[in-house]
């Protein structure tokens, strides 16, 4: 840690471009580590706090700014519990215009701990991930989950996101593993993660970056 501010972060993947994690083509950043692991997740490999996902600050930032893109979607695992090298990483972007972020925890928490985040960031969807009250909204994986939009500027962007439906998702090659990019309907769930887990285990795929 540097004069207080936190020197490495820990971080599944970056990929370039995600076009099913928020309104247009966004770089999307998943961290690693999530402390509240909700029963279902489709993610359950970005949940150890693994050292060995530690990157510099910096150097995340640099790798996202270099996609010269105007957005970003940070998810994870769980970024606010990494909430200091966060904080870190988005001062380390404030020229990204609409950065999104996806929290398990409750905006009121967010907001009580974390005050300057409203500020930071465009927009941010919270509440954890509750299998058993599925939705058919293309930016949630569950119905209870809420979209805040910080920035007015941005608001006619998400209002049309927000009312679009499920029907795509994205595979993505990272660091030899293949990734499902977007939010799958509840009951689709186990097939595509049986899918998944072939395509990881052949290796093979048709297109670096196709959709699903």
């Amino acid at each position: 840690m540097k004069n207080g501010t936190p020197e490495a972060i820990l971080v599944r993947f970056v990929h370039f471009p995600v076009e099913t994690l928020g309104p247009g083509r966004r770089v999307g950043v998943w961290l690693q580590g999530c402390s509240i692991r909700c029963e279902g997740c489709v993610s359950p490999e970005n949940q150890p706090f693994d050292a060995a996902c530690s990157v510099p600050v910096d150097e995340l930032a640099g790798r996202i700014l270099a996609c010269r893109c105007g957005r970003v979607t940070i998810s994870g695992g769980e970024p606010f519990d990494q909430a200091e090298a966060l904080a870190a990483l988005l001062q380390g972007i404030e020229q990204v215009p609409d950065i999104l972020v996806y929290s398990g925890y409750a905006k009121e928490k967010i907001l009580r701990e974390h005050p300057g985040i409203a500020t930071r960031i465009a927009a941010l969807v919270d509440g954890p991930f509750r299998f058993g009250l599925p939705t058919e909204a293309v930016w949630k994986g569950s119905e209870n989950q809420t979209l805040t939009v910080f920035r007015d500027e941005f608001a006619e962007r998400y209002a049309a996101w927000v009312v679009e439906r499920k029907g795509r998702l994205q595979l993505a090659r990272e660091g030899g593993e293949i990734r499902l990019l977007g939010i799958p309907r509840q009951e689709d769930m186990p097939a595509l993660l049986a899918r998944l887990a072939k395509l990881n285990e052949s290796g093979v795929m048709e297109d670096e970056d196709q959709d699903l």
